[in-house]
């Protein structure tokens, strides 16, 4: 099994709750970000199949906690890439020296590379470290370093270990200079884009090694006359997004020729991962989940472990209804089915990664190989249900979910504002104390504070017209804002989302996704569960999204809450909404096949936590 490089990123939107619905199941309660230590939650038991500490921290490592696992295979084929080419020295000098002396143009000596070579120093570790910071600073003066460090790496410890191998990263494969890449980056890069990519960085090396020599010589001159020259010259460094796509393409190229193995695998459970590099049959890397769990412990959060638990329950109470149904797939139905989408990618070796993580936005491949079997066994129990009938024309099931299919796909939108009272800081990025408690009740009064300002507006607004019938002044004790201007007061005052500031230098990036107080504008579906951080993962988790109760159910001019989400406590209000835009055409097979996917992704939802609900569970506290 092959998969790429997931990058340290913690994304707020893996954190999810959805509305306290009678339809529509609730996220259990959130605690304060705190360090578990081994307090993985106890015992926890679907039926009499127990769900053990092992396979959380699994689901653990795989999902929020990856860029720690990523971190060792990156540092293994570094090493595996160092041992090659201190090896080849004999052999490429023998070589060279042969060809040289048969008179042939034998090109330049081979470099003798040595393990000291591949060491990034303290020193150029922390100049290169000052930078960055520095860079940080400039642009985000109003920021917190530590809490964006934490936001974006989990921890100030995982960001220097990452810059640090990201140096390495580029030692060993990347230098500065063309001339002494390895021969695999040539590889990769031909194999992405011929010779494109390569000519654009010799070109670029060589017009920054002229700019080089050209300071040079201006800051010896100055050296020379006695004047003070300054710092010494360095070369410019390489454009940085263009050399973060170069380190992707090099990094997805050794994967790519490498065995590697995780829980998809069937690999022994005390495992996390291994790689073969040079497929002989005996792992180069063996990493255990003990190992990698002592090293990612102290940045996992209660909510993570309540979601891992949910998880992992919701998926073994599905295969035990299915089972129990006779709709499960065999084991080698399901090695059969998985063989089959991995086909369907062609040479595309890390097309589930993208269905998994980008499509479907589920925490890791493994969480995702877990549920693809079932949704399969049931895909083939419901495919009757979904058959067209004799007479023609769309079947009951489909004719009653073509209208919800016609709103997402056909791209209608909705204009809505939304309210979050959060029981998360987002400033400080973590939990607050007792947050969620106190944001129901703080949502509780918002909302009576509308319905009381509506009450007293209409009112006083009857006052006024009898006042003008009767021909008679009317001068109001206080004045009362009319329901529009009061709502947005309260947007302004009390609503907690939180956008990035722009940079304080430099072009300030697309506002798209801002929610510029809960303001959020007119909206495709998926596009509004985006901005509410939420996801097609996170509605499978939970059985529901609040996305979905205002873009579906919410009446246009109204305002509904408190409805439990992803940070807290919600009201919302639909200002208008945008028709579908392009229907389906249910004659187009291409249309109906669509329709079919996402009804059976929609009904499997419903049956999965038909599954947990019903099913005998301990340990996993109150789902509703």
């Amino acid at each position: 099994m092959h998969f790429p490089l997931i990058t340290a990123s913690l994304t707020l939107g893996a954190l999810l709750a959805v509305p306290p619905q009678d339809a529509t199941p609730q996220a259990p309660a959130a605690e304060p970000v705190s360090t578990p230590a081994d307090d993985l939650g106890g015992p926890l038991k679907v039926g009499d199949v127990e769900i053990n500490e092992l396979d959380v921290k699994r689901y653990l490592i795989y999902g929020p906690c990856r860029s720690a696992l990523e971190y060792r295979r990156v540092n293994a084929i570094l090493q595996d890439e160092a041992n090659r080419r201190i090896a080849s020295y004999a052999d490429d000098l023998a070589t060279w020296e042969a060809i040289n002396a048969s008179g042939a143009d034998a090109g330049p000596k081979p470099k003798q590379y040595t393990q000291e070579y591949y060491n990034v120093t303290d020193e150029a570790f922390e100049a290169m470290y000052t930078v960055k910071i520095a860079d940080f600073e400039k642009k985000y003066p109003t920021l917190e370093l530590d809490v964006e460090v934490a936001r974006a790496f989990r921890s100030p410890r995982w960001h220097k270990r990452e810059l640090r191998q990201e140096m390495l990263f580029d030692r060993t494969f990347v230098p500065d200079n063309p001339a002494d890449w390895p021969a695999l980056t040539f590889e990769a890069l031909r194999q992405e884009a011929g010779d494109i990519l390569i000519d654009d960085f010799r070109e670029s090396y060589e017009r920054r090694a002229a700019e080089l020599d050209k300071n040079m010589a201006e800051w010896n001159a100055a050296a020379v006359g006695g004047a003070d020259p300054g710092p010494k010259p360095v070369i410019r460094a390489e454009d940085s997004m263009y050399r973060s796509i170069l380190r992707q393409i090099v990094r997805d190229t050794v994967f790519g020729v490498c065995d590697t193995k995780t829980s998809m695998d069937g690999i022994d459970p005390s495992i996390a991962v291994s790689m073969d590099m040079d497929y002989d049959g005996e792992p180069d890397l063996v990493v255990t989940v003990d190992e990698l769990w002592n090293d990612v412990r102290d940045t996992v959060t209660r909510r993570e472990i309540n979601d891992a638990r949910r998880y992992l329950a919701l998926i073994e109470a599905t295969r035990q209804r299915l089972a129990n149904e006779g709709k499960l797939l065999t084991d080698e139905e399901a090695e059969s089915h998985m063989e089959a989408v991995r086909a369907s990618f062609g040479s595309d070796v890390f097309g589930i990664s993208t269905q998994a993580l980008a499509a479907h936005q589920f925490p890791s491949v493994e969480a995702y190989a877990a549920y693809m079997p079932l949704i399969e066994g049931y895909k083939k129990s419901v495919a009757p249900l979904m058959a067209s009938p004799a007479e023609g024309g769309l079947s009951p099931v489909l004719r009653g979910h073509l209208d919800h299919c016609n709103q997402v796909m056909g791209l209608s939108k909705v204009d809505a504002e939304v309210l979050l009272v959060s029981a998360f800081d987002f400033d400080k990025f973590e939990w607050i104390e007792d947050g969620w408690q106190e944001a129901k009740k703080k949502a509780a009064w918002l909302k009576t504070e509308i319905e009381k300002n509506a009450v007293a507006y209409a009112n006083q607004r009857k006052q006024r017209l009898e006042a003008a019938a009767a021909g008679e002044d009317f001068t109001p004790t206080a004045e009362v804002l009319d329901p529009p201007d009061f709502w947005a007061r309260l947007l302004d005052e009390h609503c907690d989302f939180w956008d990035p500031p722009p940079p304080a230098e430099g072009k300030p990036g697309s506002d798209h996704g801002y929610k510029k107080n809960g303001r959020l504008g007119e909206r495709t579906r998926n596009d509004l569960r985006s901005m509410l951080s939420e996801s097609p993962f996170t509605n499978f988790l939970y059985g529901g999204l609040l996305t979905d109760e205002i873009y579906f159910r919410q009446d246009a001019g109204s305002i509904v809450g408190p409805l439990r989400g992803p940070h807290g406590f919600y009201l919302t209000k639909v200002l208008k909404r945008v028709p579908t835009q392009r229907p389906l055409n249910i004659n187009d097979e291409k249309h109906l096949e669509l329709l079919r996917e996402d009804w059976v992704r929609m009904s499997f939802i419903v049956y999965a936590h038909e599954a947990l609900d019903a099913a005998d569970v301990s340990g996993l506290g109150s789902q509703k």
